[in-house]
């Protein structure tokens, strides 16, 4: 199933997986707000253009109906009394889904590109 979704290159199952990739590489969880940022970047620094909020949210659900991701509402804390009501979506992989995210050409692309920046600044 993960491994499948890894091989997408177009549609709803490519968006799929870059949303597996990012929560991956941001230590498995994210609020939502972050998460559609952090998408975006990573999709950009390889060189895509970013699928609509709309798609992501499609892909969110759809990754939450196979059991892959969670998703539950939270508090995320902000700089007023109240937070911002939101959801947090966490990865729900297996040592050996984890494993395929781990030895992914994508992330490897991508944690290349971060090390890359580190050293030249």
């Amino acid at each position: 199933m993960v491994e499948d979704l890894l091989k997408s290159t177009e549609g709803l199952e490519s968006v799929m997986a870059d949303v597996l990739r990012v929560l991956y590489v941001c230590m498995g969880s994210l609020w939502l707000s972050e998460l559609m940022s952090e998408y975006r970047v990573f999709v950009e620094a390889l060189g895509g253009t970013p699928a609509s909020e709309d798609d992501v949210r499609k892909a969110i659900d759809r990754l939450s109906e196979m059991g892959l991701v969670s998703v539950r509402e939270g508090i995320r804390a902000t700089m007023s009394q109240e937070g911002e009501k939101t959801y947090l979506v966490s990865l729900k992989l297996s040592s050996q889904q984890l494993s395929l995210l781990r030895n992914d050409l994508k992330i490897s692309k991508y944690r290349d590109l971060w090390r890359y920046y580190l050293k030249t600044t």
